[in-house]
């Protein structure tokens, strides 16, 4: 059986693919884990520094897999993610590069990587209505990229955004043409692998952590020296 998630490295990339796109790259438990191995790779392997995850077909993902969670038989009811499944933890950063539906759980995948690059199809939203979903670390991490007018907007309402939109609503870093997300993405991580050279170098667990202080405490660890804060 083929993979679900595909890997290959790009000197010092590693270029993550949802490889379902006849099932629009939904995430199923078993992609879900394949795709936390691969976020264990990138972080354990000292020569890989950036991460890029795209959807392949021209999709980057639906959200859960709808039939999985209807059936209970299997035992896979539960909506709640498959842990490791999102990078934000990570010490190296990772791009997603979105063409296509970047809807529900696929959206939160998407919201936990530290840069997005919209492709000129890509729609964002919350559209399911029906899979007892509260859409957890969405709620955490919305309000603290963009608005709360827009986090409410996008988690109560299931309207659906265009890559434009959430570039002006600060959720997407760059927009580029249609088909070309993941070239950009790419070149802009070699850019950044280039320009940092090590995976402390881009204190990234500082920047998350720093979000969520207030501006005094923030102040305070950013003054100390990398490695006692």
């Amino acid at each position: 059986m083929p993979p679900l998630v595909s890997i290959r490295k790009e000197e010092r990339v590693l270029v993550i693919g949802l490889a379902r796109p006849r099932k629009g790259n939904s995430l199923s438990r078993s992609v879900q884990q394949e795709l936390a191995e691969a976020w264990l790779q990138l972080e354990n392997d000292d020569d890989l520094l950036v991460g890029v995850l795209h959807g392949e077909g021209g999709v980057f993902s639906t959200g859960h897999d709808v039939p999985e969670l209807s059936d209970n038989s299997a035992g896979e009811a539960d909506p709640s993610p498959e842990e490791g499944l999102f990078p934000h933890v990570l010490s190296k950063p990772v791009i997603a590069a979105v063409e296509g539906a970047c809807f529900g759980l696929g959206f939160e995948l998407a919201l936990a990587c530290d840069l997005r690059i919209a492709g000129g199809g890509a729609q964002f939203g919350f559209p399911d209505t029906d899979l007892h979903v509260s859409y957890r670390l969405a709620s955490a991490l919305l309000p603290r990229i963009t608005t709360l007018g827009a986090s409410l907007d996008l988690l109560l309402t299931g309207n659906i955004m265009d890559g434009k939109r959430l570039e002006q609503l600060r959720l997407v870093n760059r927009t580029s043409p249609t088909g070309q997300a993941l070239n950009d993405a790419l070149a802009l991580a070699s850019d950044m692998a280039r320009r940092f050279g090590t995976a402390g170098a881009f204190r990234k667990e500082q920047i998350w952590q720093f979000a969520g202080l207030p501006l005094p405490s923030a102040l305070t660890l950013a003054r100390m020296p990398y490695g006692n804060g």
